[in-house]
């Protein structure tokens, strides 16, 4: 084979969340070994794919759907966790390509969390879960572009994080699992509001926790 699997592990980032780490790539891994040896598929392809599902998601919580809504999201976010790895392994990225994911991650996230808030109203009649949505669409926004631009001014003027002289074991064993220190993350918070709080009825109560993030 062109790429060997264990090439395809070494496209995982230094810093994954913890479900793509120690669960979603018993999915992801085989799913781009395929990718990359039996087909041509660009990441570009794939990032669309990732909208394709991501929309029928969203049309699938608006009828109510929550089952199929949350499968096709889950089908959505297998296809946003491949594109880079793709991109990485060929060496074929673009700053277009990483434009278009960032893209469709956001019109995805509006679209997907608009159609599980206006579900949650229809079924329970309290508006209050549309304006808390929106706030949290907004705070998630805002935060984002807050770390993009401090992400740019330690780039432009080569700063560096905080160094601590001793890393604990814990820290350590992230560095070589390569996940990220915070054992929650938002992607965990994400995929929980967008899969399991429709079906589990607590969209709410996720949103909450959510903005308190």
């Amino acid at each position: 084979m062109k790429y060997s699997y264990n090439s395809i592990k070494s496209s995982l980032h230094s810093q994954e969340p913890w479900v793509n780490v120690f669960l979603l790539k018993y999915i992801t891994l085989p799913l781009v070994y395929v990718m990359v040896n039996y087909t041509k598929i660009t990441p570009n392809i794939i990032s669309l794919l990732s909208l394709m599902f991501g929309l029928f998601s969203a049309y699938n919580y608006f009828l109510g759907d929550v089952l199929l809504g949350g499968a096709m999201y889950f089908v959505s976010y297998i296809f946003d966790a491949t594109d880079g790895k793709v991109a990485r392994i060929k060496d074929i990225g673009k700053p277009y390509g990483a434009w278009l994911d960032i893209c469709i991650d956001r019109l995805n996230l509006i679209i997907i969390a608009t159609s599980i808030a206006y579900n949650g109203y229809v079924k329970s009649g309290d508006i209050n879960i549309i304006f808390l949505n929106c706030f949290f669409l907004g705070l998630a926004f805002v935060g984002w572009e807050s770390r993009y631009n401090i992400d740019y001014y330690k780039l432009k003027h080569k700063t560096k994080g905080s160094v601590t002289k001793s890393e604990s074991k814990y820290h350590k064993w992230c560095v070589k699992k390569g996940v990220i220190k915070a054992p929650i993350t938002l992607p965990e918070l994400f995929l929980f509001y967008l899969i399991f709080s429709p079906i589990l009825k607590l969209e709410f109560h996720t949103l909450s926790i959510l903005i308190f993030f």
